[in-house]
């Protein structure tokens, strides 16, 4: 080509235009490169799929666990470690189903495909996988199915339509978010709507005379005088959790209860025993469906809009369901506020029946592995995690990019910043002191779990599979994550909280803890980085009176501090110099005690004293040490003074019900 050239005696105008357009062409795909391949650029990206970590994260000072991001989701339900797209797969409920299977929809599925799942040989998405991981960790996973729940190539700004290019910043119309939205109805087809079913089991030559059950109790027999065991036997046919009653022929006591999986044999037999009792199959498979996000067509996907939808979990008894009211009613507040990021809130609540709030608070019930909690247990947080998983599949769980984790005793003071709204792999978490990174027994399970997932789904350099992994110190309350890696990580937390209840050592030994150790595992091999803080830093959550508010503004007396949710956990006592108790709030003693039945009719909190340099103010022994600053006080008054604003707003009686002995009716 030179030859030619000098032949034509040099270059002339439109080469040398044709050259200056090239080069141009090149240096902008160099600024662009460089551009998107910034830290800064690419963290803020809300689905930037990259190993970089922003320098505004590290300058936080907040404490990063792991270097790896979220993978494809391979194989029904496995996190990784690359910061693909992915999303939750698994298998339509089958009636008669009965295992529970934390990652299939529906919450159950048969033994062998559960075993299938875990062992990343399941069932594989067929959608099409239009990202791809960018991370070199991601290779082993580059041909599994994009996992992501939409289609769309953009997500939605706050102040846009669907569909929309806009980008203003302006809250979304309020038809968009309504409070009781369409997602939250159930759909038919549930195991367990026809009730008739065990009914016509009812007849009696399948009872047995002169013969006592053990069992949980379901439903105590002193408020439910039937006239028959055949009325006996339909009333316990009526409730999910029953599988056995008890009739007395005198007092026409009907005990309703769930099976005693530790005994086999009645608890007395024999001529001497009055009472008959009978027993009914157990419900398997879900007794209520919603619509999920895979069986929305792909055409009709649309990238939900870049907010907040802030989920509480609960088992709805009384003592939590008081909590939830007011701080739903907190959650109203703050959403409200111009500009609020707060856009959809659901109470996931795990329980075999609904209770006295579903009119009043969006509600989306789903059953519990025990049964017994409807009324009590000992650990009813076990159903959490499973709840969350199959909540996380529904249409519900796409309304908003990212999700809040709440628990009950939880009051917002004001609305998050944006900031918490973090790309696909990281997160924000709080530090809780008392998880050990290094704990023996959830190492042991996590080792135990990742000896039968294939090296090809999770290898060898995972950071999991290491010998000096460590497992972060947070919980899955409060944190802020996106809904598409929470689709990943609750599959893997329900997991983990069932290897955490056998054997009894282990269970026993990670004690109440075990669901927050169960969701650092999943975190830890999903690879959702969680940046955790405590008090003062957090920009979460502050508990008082362990925590203040911060430094005062000198000229305007106001505190200033970081978090946006209080947790009233602690139970503080005021006392003066001469230890005189002044003032006290404690939780568990609200409403005559968190074992009265409910639901509790509300009082405000009386205001604690007012700061006095010269009293003297303390805490209680407890607390080390014990003197009460006016910050921490003022952080106590901040938290009365949302508790007492929600009870004022809220109705005496919950919403649809014209009184509390109603509303109670509707919780047994």
């Amino acid at each position: 080509m030179g030859a030619d050239r000098r032949g034509r005696g040099g270059v002339g105008k439109a080469h040398l235009a044709a050259f200056g357009g090239i080069a141009c062409l090149v240096l902008l795909a160099v600024f662009q490169a460089l551009r998107d391949t910034h830290p800064d650029a690419v963290a803020d990206r809300h689905d930037g799929a990259t190993d970089f970590l922003s320098r505004k994260a590290h300058e936080t000072g907040y404490a990063h666990h792991t270097k790896f991001a979220a993978a494809d989701l391979v194989g029904g339900g496995l996190g990784h470690f690359s910061r693909g797209r992915h999303a939750a797969r698994g298998t339509n409920p089958r009636d008669g189903a009965s295992v529970v299977n934390p990652f299939d929809p529906s919450g159950y599925s048969d033994a062998e495909s559960l075993q299938r799942t875990i062992a990343g040989a399941g069932n594989t998405d067929t959608r099409e996988s239009s990202v791809r991981a960018s991370s070199s960790w991601s290779e082993p996973f580059e041909d599994g199915a994009r996992a992501s729940s939409l289609d769309a190539t953009e997500e939605r700004p706050l102040g846009s339509s669907r569909g929309s290019g806009s980008t203003a910043s302006s809250a979304l119309d309020a038809d968009e978010f309504p409070e009781f939205p369409e997602s939250l109805d159930p759909i038919s087809g549930a195991a367990g709507d026809d009730k008739t079913l065990r009914a016509k089991r009812c007849v009696s030559s399948r009872y047995r005379p002169h013969t006592e059950l053990w069992g949980s109790v379901v439903t105590a027999g002193t408020t439910n005088v039937l006239p028959s065991a055949d009325a006996c036997c339909v009333s316990c046919a009526e409730k999910r959790a029953c599988t056995s009653f008890v009739w007395h022929p005198q007092t026409h006591e009907c005990w309703l209860k769930a099976d005693d999986l530790d005994r086999e044999t009645p608890v007395h037999s024999g001529d001497g025993i009055p009472w008959t009792s009978g027993s009914l199959p157990a419900v398997t498979g879900p007794s209520v469906r919603y619509a999920l996000l895979e069986d929305v067509p792909v055409r009709e996907r649309k990238r939900p809009p870049k907010c907040l939808h802030t989920v509480l979990t609960s088992s709805g008894n009384a003592y939590m369901n008081w909590q939830t009211r007011v701080m739903y009613a907190t959650y109203k507040k703050h959403a409200s506020t111009p500009g609020s990021i707060l856009k959809a809130f659901t109470r996931v609540l795990h329980r075999g029946r609904d209770d006295e709030l579903m009119f009043e608070v969006p509600t989306m019930r789903f059953d519990p592995n025990q049964a017994k909690c409807d009324n009590w247990c000992d650990y009813p947080v076990a159903d959490r995690s499973l709840a969350v998983a199959q909540w996380s599949k529904t249409t519900d769980a796409d309304r908003c990019s990212h999700v809040m984790m709440v628990e009950t005793d939880y009051v917002y003071v004001k609305s998050p910043p944006a900031s918490i709204l973090k790309p696909r792999g990281e997160a924000v978490g709080f530090e809780y002191t008392y998880i050990g990174p290094k704990e023996p027994n959830m190492l042991r399970v996590l080792r135990e779990y990742l000896n039968e997932v294939p090296h090809e789904q999770v290898p060898s350099h995972h950071p999991a599979r290491s010998a000096s992994a460590a497992l972060p110190r947070t919980g899955n309350a409060p944190s802020c994550l996106s809904a598409e890696d929470l689709r990943v990580v609750a599959p893997l937390w329900a997991e983990f909280v069932r290897r955490t209840e056998t054997p009894e050592e282990t269970r026993k030994a990670l004690g109440w803890l075990r669901d927050m150790y169960a969701y650092d595992a999943a975190i830890l091999v999903a690879g959702v980085e969680h940046a955790i803080a405590g008090a003062p830093r957090s920009p979460l959550m502050a508990q008082p009176p362990a925590d203040d508010a911060g430094a005062e503004d000198a000229e305007t007396g106001a505190f200033s501090f970081e978090a946006f949710l209080l947790h009233y956990t602690w139970g503080p006592e005021i006392y003066d110099a001469r230890e005189n108790k002044l003032w006290v709030f404690d939780k568990r003693a609200y409403g005559g005690g968190q074992y009265q039945k409910g639901p509790y009719e509300l009082t405000r909190l009386p205001d604690p004293p007012a700061w006095d340099p010269a009293a003297g103010l303390q805490l209680q022994t407890f607390f080390q040490p014990r003197a009460l600053t006016e910050s921490k006080l003022a952080l106590i008054k901040i938290m009365i003074d949302e508790i007492n604003a929600a009870v004022d707003a809220l109705p005496r009686v919950p919403k649809g019900f014209q009184s509390l002995e109603e509303a109670q009716k509707a919780a047994e």
